[in-house]
């Protein structure tokens, strides 16, 4: 099985290319410098040199903020660049599996979201990720799609909240968090996994892959302090202090329960992920 990745140099791309190095299959990474998808020549070039039976679609414009102030760059990179992959994909029979967000949704429900509950996203980014969602959907025929939404990722290879309070904390800075905001740290790694299992076992449509349980920004900032021992005040605030360009969700939880019963993953709860990931950085000792 030969499967292109975009998006390959970011945190998720990262990640994908080590899980799936390992998964007996051949994992041909392009990182954006290699292929930009907005360059609808260039990924159809890429596409019919490299004959994928799947593209893993990563690459992606996932600065929140940033994307209010630079909506064309967004919508080009997250629309119109996956109906660029969806198009090239198309053109040489391979499936699309696309890297989606919990920000499709507004927030406003209070149990966790499952594939079936209808997007409201509240910013650019979140109407992009969407809008990427819809092409593919129209551009392939069902069974040849995969969308695998996550959420509140870190991991190696980009900016992510875990690591900046681990920076600042190292820095003896002081932490002010927001805590009205609730979802689900997750692992790329994690990510990684269910994807190579959803991959191999050609599965299509909708699936939500986060870590379980779930925490506010703030809640996950304790527990960072907690696994390393780092000593430095911790102090809650509100989204609306902050004044962020974008407006987020107040609870973008995802519900699992289609990945379990069709993979047979059951995601392990998002502290012992972060566990392992800050004894990998050989912050913390190896979990138990």
């Amino acid at each position: 099985m030969r499967l292109v990745v975009t998006g390959a140099g970011g945190m998720l791309g990262r990640a994908l290319s080590r899980v799936l190095a390992s998964a007996e299959v051949e994992c041909l990474p392009y990182p954006s410098s290699a292929l930009d998808v907005t360059d609808r020549r260039a990924v159809e070039e890429a596409l019919r040199s490299e004959r994928p039976d799947w593209v893993v679609h990563a690459a992606a414009f996932t600065r929140v903020d940033d994307c209010e102030g630079e909506q064309e760059r967004a919508m080009a990179v997250n629309v119109e660049g996956t109906r660029h992959v969806a198009e090239a994909a198309a053109a040489v029979e391979a499936r699309v599996l696309y890297v989606s967000t919990d920000y499709v949704f507004d927030g406003r429900k209070s149990a966790p979201y499952t594939e079936e509950d209808e997007p409201a996203p509240l910013n650019v980014y979140g109407r992009g990720k969407l809008g990427g969602e819809r092409v593919l959907q129209k551009t392939l025929p069902d069974g040849r799609w995969v969308i695998v939404r996550s959420a509140w990722l870190y991991g190696e290879g980009g900016r992510n909240f875990v690591d900046r309070i681990i920076e600042r904390s190292e820095a003896g800075q002081q932490l002010t968090v927001v805590d009205d905001q609730v979802g689900t740290p997750t692992w790329t790694v994690v990510v990684a996994w269910a994807i190579q299992v959803i991959v191999k076992a050609q599965l299509a449509g909708i699936y939500h892959v986060v870590s379980g349980g779930a925490a506010s920004w703030f809640e996950v900032a304790e527990e960072i302090l907690r696994l390393t021992g780092a000593d430095v005040p911790l102090r809650p605030t509100t989204t609306a202090t902050l004044g962020l360009p974008a407006r987020r969700p107040g609870y973008s939880v995802l519900d699992t329960t289609k990945l379990q019963r069709e993979t047979g993953i059951v995601p392990e709860a998002w502290q012992g992920a972060l566990a392992a990931y800050l004894a990998e950085r050989r912050l913390v000792a190896e979990p138990n």
